[in-house]
């Protein structure tokens, strides 16, 4: 398997779509344009330019309906996609920007769009803070200077610039701006439901000596618009994977999966770890990247365990309704924090980027992201290092024994709160229905205190010399146990069948 290395992106354009599908087919590349093609490089001239044509901004064909623009370069081979193509300001001024010409030796690409006053009066605007319109220069990639940056430099079709600079090619086939400066005013005054047309090429600072691959953020004030590059014919990641070769059985509930370590450079989906081994406890962490045309979705992540050449779920056990969406050039970060016991909670800063997990054993881990393409989600492999779970009962358990009975009794039973209280009780049997590891029996932090904690303080007092463990907490507590409307289920662990049964008198 031949890799490359390249720089990794950092993107930010990610939005919550309801309903689930599997891959948006909007076609988002070059969009062809209505009017006659313009001169390429533009002089320099002073005041506020006359368009000597202007873009046809209410072609039927709206490419801003899309939420990503994509071109591929035949300069140097990359690809370049820029999103969001549509955004609103707080003083409701709304702007679309997409690619409509790529980058070639005779002319760089060009962004065209509008700016419209989407207010019932007449409005000024601070145009200077929305992203492109007038903020016009990015912030390169991580690792590079300033001279890395990318320019949206005004044509003499922008209706709102001040200035045209002058644009050239290089001898390495880079379109660089030869000066920059302030080409766009900090106001622009618009009548009620005034549209605008925006047009911009795309090119280098005038020290510009390489093009890396990368996100390149405009930022507005509140806004921010981000066009990202990668090579077109070596999308997929750099990084060599140490499991390499290595076969794994299907994960059934996740349908058809991409896995990192079989990922090559044309591969344009995929969920790469910052490590794939680690010690318990620790924290690790996932970036799903989206290096393809198309809009990826749903991006939901979930933790399995390989135990004996099959696959089972950890957690979440909860995930969110809607149908997270990953747009062209974007990337999605997660992260684990595995430990071997009780989890630490990581406060607020946490965040609903990542997943808390105790009583994780030693192992390997899949960790799968619902964004894919062309298969549905995208998958990473990582070893744990670390004990097998020993169960504890939680802190709020108090244990009485009576000959080969145990009592667990929690701070749920007798607290006179709803739900009413309620016992089961846990036995040995001879034979069970469906097996189970302890990482699923064990809850972290995911499910909070209301999660599912009696199994894990049975077990916990369920040694050799105790026949039958009963567990008074609350009907919460019971049936997330025995699972709602059930009055008894069997599972096998670790090689010993158990039954766990409703009590109604105790």
């Amino acid at each position: 398997m031949r890799r490359r290395s390249f720089l990794a992106t950092i993107g930010t354009g990610i939005a919550g779509i309801s309903g689930c599908t599997g891959l948006n087919n909007t076609d988002n590349s070059t969009t062809t344009p209505t009017r006659q093609e313009t001169e390429q490089t533009p002089t320099r001239t002073g005041g506020s330019p006359t368009p000597t044509s202007t873009p046809d901004t209410r072609d039927q064909r709206d490419p801003s309906e899309s939420p990503a623009s994509v071109i591929e370069s035949d300069t140097h081979l990359f690809t370049l996609a820029l999103s969001p193509t549509r955004l609103h300001t707080d003083d409701r001024a709304e702007v679309a920007l997409w690619f409509d010409r790529t980058a070639t030796t005779d002319h760089p690409a060009r962004i065209t769009g509008y700016l419209e006053n989407r207010n019932d009066f007449e409005n000024t605007f601070q145009v200077t803070w929305i992203p492109i319109v007038g903020r016009t220069y990015s912030r390169q990639p991580r690792g590079y200077g300033y001279e890395a940056s990318l320019y949206a430099v005004p044509t003499k079709n922008n209706e709102i610039a001040e200035e045209v600079p002058d644009v050239s090619l290089t001898d390495d086939d880079h379109w660089v701006v030869e000066e920059t400066g302030s080409w766009i005013p900090d106001l622009y005054r618009l009548d009620p439901g005034e549209r605008v047309g925006l047009e911009y090429v795309l090119v280098g600072h005038p020290e510009l000596e390489e093009r890396p691959t990368g996100t390149y953020e405009f930022r507005g004030r509140d806004e921010q618009i981000d066009v990202t590059l990668w090579e077109t014919d070596s999308p997929g990641p750099g990084a060599e994977s140490r499991f390499a070769g290595r076969s794994v059985p299907t994960i059934e509930e996740e349908s058809s999966l991409q896995w990192f370590h079989e990922a090559d450079e044309t591969t344009g989906a995929y969920v790469e770890p910052s490590t794939e081994r680690l010690e318990l406890d620790s924290l690790v962490e996932f970036e799903v990247v989206n290096h393809t045309h198309e809009v990826l979705r749903c991006g939901h992540w979930n933790l399995h365990k390989l135990v004996d050449s099959a696959w089972y779920h950890v957690g979440p056990f909860i995930h969110t309704a809607d149908c997270r969406a990953l747009l062209p050039g974007g990337t999605k970060s997660w992260a684990l924090r595995a430990f071997n016991g009780e989890p630490v909670r990581c406060g607020t800063s946490c965040g609903n980027s990542g997943f808390t997990r105790g009583f994780l054993g030693g192992g390997v881990y899949a960790v799968v992201a619902g964004y894919g393409h062309p298969e549905e989600n995208s998958g990473s492999l990582i070893e744990l290092l670390g004990e097998p779970v020993e169960f504890t009962v939680t802190a709020d358990a108090v244990v009485e024994g009576d000959d080969d009975t145990v009592t667990v009794t929690t701070d749920r039973y007798g607290d006179d709160d709803h739900p009413p209280d309620a016992s089961f009780a846990l036995t040995r049997v001879d034979s069970a229905d469906e097996r189970v590891i302890p990482e699923q029996i064990a809850t972290g932090i995911d499910r909070g205190p209301t999660g599912e904690r009696g199994l894990r303080n049975a077990l916990a007092v369920m040694d050799s010399d105790v026949d039958r463990v009963i567990v008074r907490a609350d009907e919460h507590v019971v049936d997330r146990t025995i699972e709602y409307d059930e009055d008894m289920k069997r599972f096998e662990l670790r090689g010993q069948a158990y039954q766990v049964k409703r009590l109604s008198d105790e």
